[in-house]
C-alpha cells in the first residue's frame, strides 16, 4: 500500500496546519524584509525593515509553536483515549491484564456478570414488654 495510516499519530488537525502554514509565510517575510534592509535601494527605510524582519520572525516563531502545541494536544488526547479505554478493558475483563491476554481475548464478547447481592431475610424485632406496663400505656395483651 502507498499510504499507510499510523493509529498511534492522528492526523494533524486543519487549524494547526494553518498556522504552520501562516507560520512559513511570515519567515519568508523576515527573509525578504532582512535582505530589503541591507539593500541600497532609496526608497527601503533601514530601520523599519529591519524592525519588519525581526518582527516578522518573532511573529513565525508564535505562529510554529502554535501550530506545534496544538499537533501535540491531538496527539496527547488519542493516546488518552487510547490509555482510558485500556483501562476500561482490563475492568471489564480482570484476567484479561497483560497485553497479549488482551489480544486472545475478544473484546466484543460480553462481561462476566457479577453475582448479586446476598440479602438475609428481615428479622421482625420482638420487644418484650411486661404485662403490667403494656395496659398501663394503652396496648392489648395477647
Amino acid at each position: 500500500m502507498v499510504f499507510d495510516v499510523d493509529p498511534d499519530k492522528p492526523d494533524i488537525p486543519a487549524l494547526a496546519r494553518i498556522l504552520s502554514g501562516m507560520g512559513i509565510l511570515c519567515l519568508i517575510g523576515a527573509a525578504i524584509s532582512g535582505m530589503l534592509a541591507f539593500s541600497t535601494y532609496t526608497w527601503v527605510n533601514e530601520t523599519y525593515a529591519m524592525a519588519g524582519a525581526v518582527g516578522a520572525f518573532l511573529l513565525a516563531l508564535i505562529f510554529v509553536a502554535q501550530a506545534k502545541i496544538i499537533e501535540l494536544l491531538a496527539v496527547v488526547s488519542a493516546r488518552v483515549k487510547s490509555r482510558f479505554a485500556i483501562d476500561n478493558l482490563s475492568r471489564v475483563m480482570p484476567n484479561a491484564a497483560a497485553p497479549s491476554m488482551m489480544a486472545a481475548t475478544s473484546p466484543l464478547s460480553p462481561p462476566a456478570l457479577k453475582p448479586g447481592l446476598i440479602t438475609q431475610p428481615v428479622k421482625e424485632r420482638v420487644i418484650h414488654v411486661p404485662d403490667d406496663q403494656a395496659r398501663q400505656q394503652g396496648f392489648k395483651v395477647r
